[in-house]
């Protein structure tokens, strides 16, 4: 099984209930239980914007 069977396009997302300003999604290559580079550039956008991420920041994503 190759690299290209396990990373397709798909769409990411940040999810907060106690901070909703961290609520975000794009659109990446998305696989292999790894966060996307593209959600990782947005924590760390958001966490100079708003400082450390709240306790129930989940990251999550999905293959189209």
């Amino acid at each position: 099984m190759g690299l290209f069977k396990i990373v397709r396009e798909g769409s990411w997302w940040l999810r907060s209930e106690q901070d909703p300003r961290w609520n975000c999604s794009g659109s990446a290559c998305v696989g292999g239980f790894v966060q996307p580079q593209e959600c990782k550039d947005m924590i760390k956008i958001k966490t100079e914007e708003f400082g450390d991420p709240p306790e129930d920041l989940e990251w999550e994503y999905m293959k189209n």
